[in-house]
C-alpha cells in the first residue's frame, strides 16, 4: 500500500520505518520540506521517499503524526479525501504536555471533522514509541489498540499492521473506542503483548 505520512519526528520516524518493513510504500513528508529531510537519508529503508506535506495527504492510507492542535490545521489542506483512510495518531497535549480539553467530542472525531468525507482510524497513540515498530521479546505480537467508525476501512487497517508483528484489538467507533484511547481515558501510554495461542 501506498502511505503518506505528515511528521518527521519521533512518531512519524518509527512509523514510516516500521511500515517500511512490510510491502508498502511510505512518503515521509514534514512542514519544513524535502530537503529538510535529505539528511537523514540512512535512517530509512529505500521504500520511504522524502515528499511535500501536499503529496504525503493524497495517498491511499494517510499516517498524521502532528501535534493534536496542528492536526486539523493539517488536514483541512485537503478539501475532500474521497473516503481514503486517515490514520490519527495523536494525543491531546500541547507542546509542553497540557491536555487540550475537546469535550464533547472525542479527540479523533475533532480530526474525523477536520478530514473531510475520510475514513478515520485512532491507533498507535496508546503505544510509546519505542514499541510502535511492533518488537516484543521473545514470542508473542504487539498489542495494537484502533478505533472507527467504517468496518471496511478497520479491516483494511488490521490487515495491513498484522504483517508487521501487531495483533490488532478492535474498540469499535470513534466515540467509544477514541474516548477510552485518549488522554484519560484509560488505555494510554500501554505496551501489551499477545502471546500466540
Amino acid at each position: 500500500m501506498e502511505i503518506g505520512i505528515v511528521g518527521a519526528g519521533t512518531v512519524g520516524t518509527v512509523l514510516a520505518q516500521t511500515f517500511a518493513r512490510g510491502d508498502n510504500q511510505v512518503k515521509l513528508s514534514r512542514h519544513s520540506g524535502v530537503a529538510s529531510l535529505v539528511s537523514r537519508r540512512s535512517e530509512f529503508s529505500p521504500k520511504v521517499a522524502f515528499v511535500e506535506v501536499e503529496v504525503a495527504l493524497q495517498q491511499p492510507l494517510v499516517i498524521i503524526a502532528v501535534p493534536f492542535e496542528q492536526a486539523p490545521v493539517v488536514l483541512r489542506q485537503v478539501a475532500d479525501y474521497d473516503q481514503r483512510i486517515v490514520v490519527d495518531v495523536t494525543n491531546q497535549f500541547t507542546a509542553d504536555f497540557k491536555k487540550i480539553k475537546t469535550a464533547p467530542l472525542t479527540g479523533s472525531e475533532v480530526v474525523a471533522q477536520a478530514a473531510h468525507n475520510a475514513r478515520v482510524i485512532k491507533a498507535f497513540n496508546t503505544l510509546p514509541p519505542k514499541f510502535m515498530d511492533g518488537h516484543v521479546t521473545g514470542e508473542g505480537r504487539r498489542v495494537l489498540f484502533y478505533a472507527g467508525d467504517d468496518v471496511a476501512a478497520k479491516k483494511i487497517f488490521a490487515a495491513l499492521v498484522r504483517p508487521l508483528n501487531f495483533r490488532p484489538v478492535n474498540l469499535g467507533k470513534l466515540r467509544h473506542g477514541g474516548s477510552v484511547m485518549q488522554v484519560g481515558g484509560g488505555l494510554g501510554n500501554t505496551h501489551f503483548v499477545q502471546v500466540e495461542e
